[in-house]
């Protein structure tokens, strides 16, 4: 066998840095609303009246509402969605009573740091899935990611009642 991908070690500690409740080893704290469950930006569509309209609810359930928001936060914090895109996007987001954020243009990273690195980290372990089972490098999207992570590395994760438990 070749051994480990060399982009799997910064994956690695990124998912180790994550809370535990971020990697499904304790309760996850925070409010529990109703949520899309599959929420990217091909599921918004723009209505004859010009309103933002979601699309494609059979993910829909209960939980926190800021993991709806975690895979374009993520893509955001990647360097993949521009600023103005991210702005437009959280605008209309606020705009239409969404939850997961403060709706008076507060800073939404409070509630969607942790969500957005843990989408990062599972989207980045899966690109390399992907590229050594087709035994290809990496594209220039995958390694966005995988700098993502290694970027996360050494960096505080939210407020202090969300970083990860060093106690075990």
């Amino acid at each position: 066998a070749a051994g480990p991908h060399p982009a799997a070690s910064p994956v690695l500690r990124a998912w180790a840095g994550l809370p535990s409740w971020a990697r499904d080893e304790a309760p996850a704290p925070g409010p529990r609303a109703l949520c899309h469950g599959d929420l990217h930006l091909g599921q918004l569509v723009r209505g004859p009246d010009g309103r933002w309209l979601l699309i494609d609810v059979d993910d829909l359930g209960v939980g926190d509402p800021a993991w709806d928001l975690a895979r374009p936060a993520a893509w955001f914090a990647c360097g993949l969605l521009s600023p103005q895109e991210w702005t437009r996007f959280l605008d209309a987001y606020r705009d239409a009573g969404g939850p997961a954020v403060p709706a008076d243009g507060a800073d939404p990273w409070s509630t969607l740091d942790v969500p957005a690195r843990a989408l990062t980290v599972q989207t980045a372990a899966l690109v390399i899935v992907k590229a050594v089972a087709a035994d290809r490098p990496l594209d220039e999207v995958e390694q966005a990611l995988v700098d993502a992570c290694a970027r996360m590395s050494g960096v505080e994760v939210g407020p202090p009642e969300l970083a990860p438990d060093t106690t075990k």
